[in-house]
């Protein structure tokens, strides 16, 4: 168990993973997928129910396995003071490989307080979100319009945050957009502004078929500052 600490340590605080090489074909499904036999049978004993070391995790997933990669993430998470960016990382390749389950760890560590990660890391979450959300996965969806009405971590784009938003079904979309606009009404930095992403997200509630939904975004439109008007500093 010490030896094993110790092994999963040393991952955690080594050199992070060539993130610039994040290039995978999505196509990893199979055993025999994977380039090499002492991978394949790597593999083959994980989904057996074989319980595999770290070294090994890591590196079926560093060849792509996304199964791999999210139980790795998911060990890393263990080791205290792990670097958030390679749990990212690993997170990351899980998503991007069509793990729906790693989207919402991948979006808690993304917009963890305080947190900070390299553009390499952030390029990749982001493909793995994009990836995510086009494929039809609603809390990538919702993720990514969060993300982009708040501003963080890929920075504000409200066009943005209201595509995603939409890309969700439309029996969804007006409760995520109004539970966001709910939440950025109490956002400082939106609110210098005058509240142009709680706005839009309330604008997007607002229009949706769910008429308790829609009356509830309408009553808070009222009570945000003409779309104009600024907070005073």
């Amino acid at each position: 168990m010490v030896r094993f600490g110790l092994l999963l340590a040393m991952l955690a605080f080594g050199p992070a993973p060539a993130q610039a090489d994040f290039v995978f074909d999505n196509q990893i499904r199979r055993s025999d997928d994977l380039p090499t036999q002492t991978l394949r049978t790597l593999r083959k004993g994980m989904v057996a129910g074989r319980t595999l070391s770290a070294r090994d995790l890591q590196a079926l997933a560093d060849a792509g396995d996304g199964l791999a990669a999210f139980r790795f993430a998911r060990l890393l998470e263990s080791v205290p003071d792990a670097k958030p960016a390679v749990i990212v990382h690993y997170y990351a390749i899980a998503a991007y490989t069509g793990r729906a389950f790693a989207v919402p760890p991948l979006a808690r560590w993304l917009v963890a307080e305080d947190a900070t990660y390299p553009a390499a890391t952030l390029r990749q979450a982001l493909d793995a979100l994009t990836v995510q959300a086009k494929a039809g996965n609603t809390d990538a969806a919702a993720a990514l319009g969060r993300m982009y009405a708040k501003g963080q971590p890929f920075g504000r784009d409200l066009a943005k945050a209201q595509g995603y938003l939409a890309l969700m079904p439309v029996d969804q979309s007006p409760k995520a957009a109004l539970r966001l606009g709910i939440s950025l009404m109490a956002d400082p930095a939106d609110k210098a502004l005058g509240h142009p992403a709680a706005r839009a997200a309330l604008t997007i509630a607002a229009a949706g078929p769910d008429l308790g939904t829609s009356l509830t975004a309408t009553t808070l439109l009222g009570q945000l500052p003409p779309p104009d008007a600024k907070a005073a500093p």
